[in-house]
């Protein structure tokens, strides 16, 4: 019984470690391909806007871990199934209300906001154009952590790990293609990070 328990343990926690490296590499890689592709300028832009980036990662997180701690709780308590779905549902509709208001932050507001973070003249259209993109992918971003915290809590690391991995190295493929190739410039990395959560999400989407 207590080899099981710590084997359970040890793969549950080797998985999500793996998953979050990956996330990590991926962020430094981004960091990389700006800084070689847009010179110091695309990288203080990077910089400043990465800030609102964790904290969508963040609200992320917060909703899935959260929601996903309740679930586990009610999954292997009294409540019945119907319990467990409803925390799950919530986690999602609160994501969707959430990201919803980011999205409208960046569609309308983005300037406004990279001001805001001390974006200069130099600065504030790479800036702007970053939050802009990343903002629009707010409510990808969101679903894709309250999903990974689900599908792990429900028995399935792998996927979520999977999920997590493909995504995060779809990100530092596309980084590459859409600075450097296609010649998209700062979009072109926004644009390569926003599709990573939803890149993941049609991973884990069979489950």
């Amino acid at each position: 019984m207590r080899n099981g328990l710590l084997g359970s343990f040890a793969r549950y926690v080797s998985l999500n470690v793996l998953g979050m490296l990956a996330l990590s590499f991926y962020i430094l890689a981004d960091t990389f391909f700006v800084a070689n592709g847009l010179g110091t300028a695309g990288l203080t832009a990077l910089n400043l806007a990465i800030s609102v980036y964790s904290f969508i990662h963040g609200t992320g997180l917060m909703l899935g871990i959260g929601g996903a701690t309740r679930y586990s709780i009610q999954k292997s308590g009294c409540s019945s199934a119907f319990e467990g779905n409803r925390t799950f549902s919530a986690a999602v509709h609160l994501s969707v209300i959430l990201g919803s208001m980011l999205f409208i932050i960046g569609a309308f507001f983005p300037r406004q906001l990279a001001e805001l973070l001390g974006a200069n003249a130099e600065t504030v259209d790479m800036t702007t154009t970053y939050l802009r993109t990343i903002l629009c992918f707010a409510p990808a971003f969101i679903i894709n952590n309250v999903l990974i915290a689900f599908i792990r809590n429900d028995g399935s690391p792998r996927t979520a790990m999977t999920g997590m991995l493909v995504g995060s190295l779809s990100n530092i493929v596309l980084d590459y293609i859409f600075i450097f190739p296609m010649q998209m410039g700062m979009f072109g990395a926004a644009f390569a990070t926003g599709l990573a959560p939803l890149i993941s999400i049609a991973v884990m989407a069979p489950y």
